[in-house]
C-alpha cells in the first residue's frame, strides 16, 4: 500500500511537468501559432525575474536558506564542471561543447516546476534561490566555458540580478517590499512555471539529435555528476528535510536548454549539445521518479 501511494504521490509531481513540456511539443510539431521570441523575452526579461523577486521576499521573511542554497547552486555548477572535464579529457572528448552541458542543469524549466509539486511552495522558493544563483553563473561563466570568453555586458543587461540585489538590499534593509509590489510581482511570477514547459517543449520539438552514443553517455555523465555534486555539497552544509531534497532535485536534472544556446552562437558542436539536451531530457522520465522514490534514503 505504501509503494501504491507512493508511486501515487511521484506521479502527481512528474505528470503536471511532463504532460505541460508535451504540450509544447505537440504545438510546435502541429505548428501552431507561437511566438518565441516574445515568450522568451517575456519569461527572461520580466516573469522570471519576478518570480524570483517574489520568492526571494518570502525566503527572507521565513529567516534562513539562501546562503546554503546558493552556495548548493555554485558548488553542484563547480564539481559538475571540473569533474566533467577531467573525464571528459580522459575519453578524449572536446571539452567546450560538453563542460558547460554538465555544469548546467535545467534548474529553471524542469527544476522550479518539480520541486513546486514535490515540496509545494516553500519548495518552490528554494528551487527559485538555486536557479537563480545557477542563472548568474550561467551568464558570466557559460560564454566563457563554450568559447573562452566572459560577457560581462549580457551579465549586467539581465533583470535577474537587479531582483536578486532589490529583493536582499529590501530586506537586509528592514523596510521589506510593499504590499502592492509584492502582489504585483506574485501575479506576474505565477505565470512563469506553465510558460516555462511550453517552452521547453517547444524547444525539445525544435532540436535535431547529433551523435546519438555520446548523447547518452553525456546525459548519464550529467546526472551522475549532478547527484553526487549535490549529496557533496547537502552533507557539507549540513542540509536536512525539504532543503537537502530541492539540491539533490536540482541537481540531477538534465541538460540545461541554455547550453544549446551557448553551443550555437560560438558554433561549438551545437548537433551534439542538442543530442545531449534531448536524450538527457527524454531519460529524465526515468531519473526524477528514482531520484523521488529514493529522496527518503538519501
Amino acid at each position: 500500500m505504501n509503494a501504491v501511494a507512493n508511486l501515487s504521490g511521484i506521479l502527481s509531481v512528474i505528470a503536471p511537468v511532463f504532460i505541460l513540456a508535451a504540450i509544447g511539443v505537440y504545438w510546435a510539431r502541429a505548428k501552431l501559432p507561437y511566438d518565441g521570441s516574445f515568450v522568451t523575452t517575456f519569461t527572461v526579461n520580466v516573469s522570471t525575474p519576478c518570480l524570483v523577486f517574489t520568492s526571494l521576499s518570502k525566503l527572507s521573511a521565513e529567516g534562513d536558506g539562501a546562503l546554503s542554497m546558493a552556495l548548493s547552486s555554485a558548488g553542484v555548477m563547480a564539481m559538475g564542471a571540473i569533474g566533467g572535464a577531467a573525464i571528459l579529457a580522459l575519453c578524449r572528448l572536446p571539452l567546450r561543447p560538453y563542460v558547460p552541458a554538465l555544469a548546467f542543469p535545467n534548474a529553471g524549466n524542469m527544476g522550479i516546476p518539480v520541486c513546486l509539486f514535490a515540496f509545494g511552495e516553500a519548495g518552490m522558493v528554494y528551487a527559485v534561490v538555486f536557479f537563480s544563483t545557477m542563472s548568474v553563473l550561467q551568464f558570466s561563466l557559460g560564454p566563457a566555458m563554450a568559447a573562452g570568453v566572459t560577457d560581462v555586458k549580457r551579465l549586467l543587461k539581465a533583470p535577474m540580478i537587479y531582483a536578486v540585489a532589490a529583493a536582499l538590499i529590501l530586506n537586509r534593509s528592514g523596510l521589506g517590499a510593499p504590499l502592492w509590489l509584492t502582489n504585483t510581482t506574485s501575479l506576474i511570477g505565477a505565470c512563469t512555471v506553465p510558460l516555462l514547459l511550453l517552452a521547453l517543449g517547444i524547444a525539445l520539438a525544435s532540436l535535431r539529435p547529433g551523435g546519438l552514443a555520446r548523447a547518452f553517455f553525456i546525459s548519464l555523465l550529467r546526472f551522475g555528476l549532478g547527484i553526487s555534486a549535490g549529496l557533496i555539497m547537502a552533507e557539507i552544509l549540513g542540509l536536512e528535510g525539504m532543503m537537502r531534497g530541492v539540491v539533490l532535485v536540482q541537481s540531477s536534472m538534465p541538460v540545461a536548454v541554455f547550453n544549446y544556446l551557448w553551443a550555437l552562437r560560438y558554433n561549438n558542436a551545437p548537433q551534439d549539445v542538442a543530442g545531449a539536451v534531448i536524450v538527457s531530457t527524454a531519460l529524465s522520465f526515468a531519473t526524477i521518479p528514482l531520484i523521488l522514490l529514493l529522496l527518503p534514503y538519501m
